[in-house]
């Protein structure tokens, strides 16, 4: 969600939203005041379990849909159950998620919720102690990964770098 800092003047008073990043390939959900909402509930001390879990996997889905607005569409033209044509899109070509183990897994549902019957892989990937580059250690894919369209499904985006 990029860098907070507080926002100036607006419709939302003394609301922390986040700015924009210096990175091409990154997209800020737009700081609606329902987003905002639901953040202050998840990082407000006193939130119990039940309303965290609840509010996260809201945001969870708001992110995947915004994902899915950046995946490519064809166009389709279906007919109605009145027997009207109605000139629609597809996504091209199928998707799949790839969650980053433990905490990404939190992610899938919001993906499921999106997506009937999508296909999820799994990755484990942690910081080598000695060299602080990330190293492997578990990777169960799609055979098809390399003719989808992937999600990455981790709620820890910090540098954008595996």
């Amino acid at each position: 969600m990029g860098i907070n800092q507080q926002q100036p003047s607006g419709d939302t008073p003394n609301a922390t939203l986040s700015v924009e990043v210096a990175f091409d390939n990154v997209c800020i959900l737009p700081q609606t005041p329902q987003l905002i909402a639901l953040l202050s509930i998840i990082r407000n001390k006193n939130t119990e379990r039940a309303d965290f879990i609840f509010y996260s996997n809201r945001i969870i889905r708001l992110l995947v849909e915004e994902g899915l607005n950046h995946l490519p569409v064809i166009a389709q033209t279906i007919t109605t159950p009145v027997d009207r044509t109605y000139d629609g899109l597809m996504f091209q070509g199928k998707i799949c998620g790839v969650s980053i183990m433990r905490a990404g897994e939190a992610m899938e549902q919001g993906l499921r919720d999106c997506c009937r019957s999508v296909r999820i892989g799994k990755i484990l990937i942690q910081r080598d102690e000695d060299t602080a580059q990330p190293k492997l250690f578990y990777d169960k894919l799609p055979e098809d990964i390399a003719d989808r369209w992937v999600l990455l499904l981790d709620p820890m985006f910090a540098t954008g770098k595996l």
